[in-house]
């Protein structure tokens, strides 16, 4: 961890820095007097470029012809006066790795003349011209990191395979090509990226500077969660727009450096892939390209997201370089550590991260002052004690410690170790088993969803799952036990001498840290402003990021495929409402800007605003499932867009949502009192009463909201 010596002076020197750097963009930002150009298009007047192309051909570096941008301005590096602000975004790149959540993520602040080489990750799923177009975008501009673009283009159209990327294309909204642009924000930030004379929406290089200069105009470089809400017209309650962005850039990162000749090969190597195939992708039509994360991303989880394997339109290691140079690197920081530096492994070296602590390690956390409580303070109250008897128990006493909080509340690692077990548990319902030094084991029950997997290695603090009422169980709460050598465990034969229970609070005493960490709660601790994520929000705050809004779900991306742009508007519709909170009787059809729901009335209104007024299915559940009673169709058929009834009542159904993944049986629905809309699936609702498919009037058109989408 840094010292919080070190953060401060950080922040000091960072307030100062970005002062400075404000005044310079608001310069490079403003529009040009006449000249057309819009915010983003101001080139900044410390960076020269080279294009390496002559009359005839490409100029040819280390024997290989390419078009290529060249930086020559001046790197900065070293110890000197960008020293302090280097520390704390190796702290905001820590949390992008995975080692704080969400919650507390920020971008990595990147130094002027440096760059990301893509990781493992980007090689294998990321087409190679992809790659190559959004380098070349993001070099214009200081600090101004590439992964941002190449994951916009995997969230808008899933690198060109939604049908609206290809040329003539155009989505329900209206947006258009790779990067989804409209035509007003096309206006202001268009660009011609492949030096043709024209600013082509369709073209790959065109729409990548584009997005380039819009994410500049926004200050992407220090404040990426804001410029992506901008760029995708989200609300900030709906945040899976910037999750999914963020999560993939954090794993199309590899190491980071300002080796110009190495940023030079880089150029050279992915242009030879692209010649190698220059068909792929077919913009608009479906292919081979990955797809592994959804609207559920997570930056916290970005690491643990398994790497896809290579396609044949992959892009190969770099040649002669063979992983040296990540692991110099990585060798590097180890050495750093060793001598008494950071603890913090900075985000470029995502690809080769230290090797955790053994569990077996005597010096581990089972022995020190490192723990803490597995929910944070103020999110539950306590419930059943170590051994308090009764007849619900089948040993007739209770074998841990329940903490009572609400479903969804966040369940955190208590120690660092390794995840022995994430699964079923019978009447423990869903369950995780953490293996500590000494060979500790704490477990975590009744969970509502498990954030990790058996193998994961986590340290105090890490989001491991979230509260639930699953296995036996008569309300939501986390029952958590402390398991340790030399203790009988009467649930299994023949360990009597354990690991057995212990009283986990008992456990607990003389053990606890002072500076606690949980993290997707911002501000950590236990409201003392000493925890990791208290330091972590100073940290961001100094640098010029933010930390990221809490969220509950989000809002814009690629829309489940439809027959009919009416019911694609209605699915648009309805997924802007997401975050927003359930209110029992919330008003109807609210207009462009709803400020509650329940669950008919997202219903109801999502369609209203699809057709322009034109359909109305009803005003409550029992009336809307009237109004479609004739339009039934098969659970086993159902599509996108029809409407799904839950929990047969006297009346009729009482609750209904939207069909939006059939395959995934993902529903969007207003849930209940105390919850936003939201998604999720069918499966784990009330018993399904009924799916039903909405008519379309003949001649109805979709109606689409006038956001600014980039």
């Amino acid at each position: 961890m840094v010292a919080p010596a070190v953060l401060a002076a950080a922040a000091k020197a960072a307030k100062v820095a970005k002062a400075a750097k404000a005044a310079k963009d608001a310069a490079q930002t403003a529009r040009g007097g006449g000249g057309g150009q819009g915010p983003g298009e101001q080139k900044k007047s410390n960076l020269k470029w080279l294009l390496l192309l002559g009359a005839g051909g490409a100029l040819p570096i280390g024997g290989v012809g390419f078009v290529v941008l060249v930086m020559i301005g001046g790197l900065v590096g070293g110890l000197g006066g960008g020293g302090a602000q280097a520390a704390c975004g190796d702290y905001s790149d820590n949390a992008q790795a995975g080692n704080t959540g969400d919650a507390a993520a920020t971008s990595p602040i990147m130094p002027a003349g440096k760059m990301y080489m893509p990781s493992e990750t980007a090689r294998h799923e990321i087409p190679p011209k992809m790659i190559l177009a959004a380098m070349r975008a993001a070099a214009r501009y200081d600090g101004l990191d590439w992964t941002l673009i190449a994951g916009q283009m995997y969230q808008e159209t899933k690198y060109g395979q939604d049908p609206s990327a290809a040329p003539g294309g155009k989505n329900s909204a209206g947006y258009m090509g790779i990067l989804q642009f409209g035509k007003p924000a096309w206006h202001d930030y268009g660009a011609d990226g492949n030096g043709d004379g024209e600013k082509d929406l369709y073209n790959v290089d065109d729409a990548a500077f584009a997005a380039a200069n819009f994410l500049h105009a926004m200050k992407a470089e220090t404040n990426a969660w804001k410029a992506l809400m901008r760029y995708s017209g989200s609300r900030p309650s709906n945040t899976i727009y910037m999750r999914v962005v963020l999560t993939q850039a954090a794993r199309y990162r590899g190491p980071l450096t300002g080796d110009q000749d190495l940023i030079k090969k880089w150029y050279a190597h992915l242009k030879t892939t692209v010649d190698k195939n220059p068909a792929f992708p077919t913009l608009g039509q479906q292919s081979d390209i990955p797809e592994p994360v959804g609207n559920n991303a997570d930056p916290n989880t970005a690491l643990s997201i398994s790497t896809s394997p290579a396609r044949s339109w992959s892009t190969p290691p770099l040649p002669g370089d063979g992983g040296t140079t990540t692991q110099a690197m990585a060798a590097s920081y180890r050495l750093q550590d060793a001598q008494g530096g950071s603890d913090v492994v900075p985000l470029s070296l995502a690809a080769a991260p230290l090797a955790p602590a053994k569990p077996d390690d005597p010096t581990g956390p089972a022995t020190g002052k490192d723990w803490q409580w597995p929910l944070k303070d103020g999110t539950y109250t306590l419930g059943a004690k170590y051994k308090q008897s009764g007849g619900m128990w089948s040993l007739g006493y209770h074998t841990g410690l329940d903490l009572r909080a609400s479903v969804g509340t966040g369940i955190y690692a208590p120690a660092d170790g390794k995840i022995v077990k994430a699964g079923s548990g019978g009447a423990y319902g869903n369950e995780t088993h953490i293996q500590h030094a000494n060979g500790v084991i704490t477990q975590y029950a009744h969970q509502s969803r498990f954030d990790v997997k058996v193998g994961d290695q986590v340290k105090r603090g890490d989001q491991i799952g979230a509260v639930g009422m699953t296995g036996n169980t008569s309300g939501p709460h986390l029952h958590w036990e402390v398991r340790v050598p030399g203790v009988d465990n009467p649930f299994v034969g023949g360990q009597d001498n354990g690991p057995g229970m212990v009283d986990p609070q008992d456990w607990l005493n003389g053990k606890i840290t002072a500076n606690p960490d949980y993290g997707s709660v911002p501000g950590g601790g236990n409201g003392d402003g000493d925890g990791r994520d208290a330091e972590y929000a100073n940290c961001a705050e100094g640098s010029g990021g933010t930390p990221v809004a809490p969220d509950g779900a989000g809002i814009t991306g690629v829309l489940p495929d439809s027959d009919d742009p009416v019911v694609r508007a209605a699915l648009g519709w309805a997924q802007r409402g997401v975050g927003l909170p359930y209110v029992w009787g919330a008003p109807r059809l609210q207009g462009d800007n709803p400020v509650s729901f329940d669950c008919s009335s997202l219903t109801q209104w999502a369609y209203y605003q699809a057709s322009g007024g034109k359909i109305n299915i009803g005003v409550v559940t029992y009336e809307q499932e009237k109004k479609l009673a004739a339009y039934k169709v098969d659970l086993s058929e159902a599509q996108p867009g029809d409407v799904i009834f839950f929990r047969p009542g006297p009346r009729g159904s009482e609750h209904v949502g939207l069909v939006w993944d059939p395959k995934g049986k993902k529903i969007l629905h207003a849930p209940r009192p105390g919850k936003n809309v939201e998604f999720s699936t069918w499966d784990v609702q009330d018993k399904i009463t009924g799916v039903y498919r909405v008519p379309i009037p003949a001649g109805t058109n979709p109606a689409e909201r006038g956001d600014a989408h980039a």
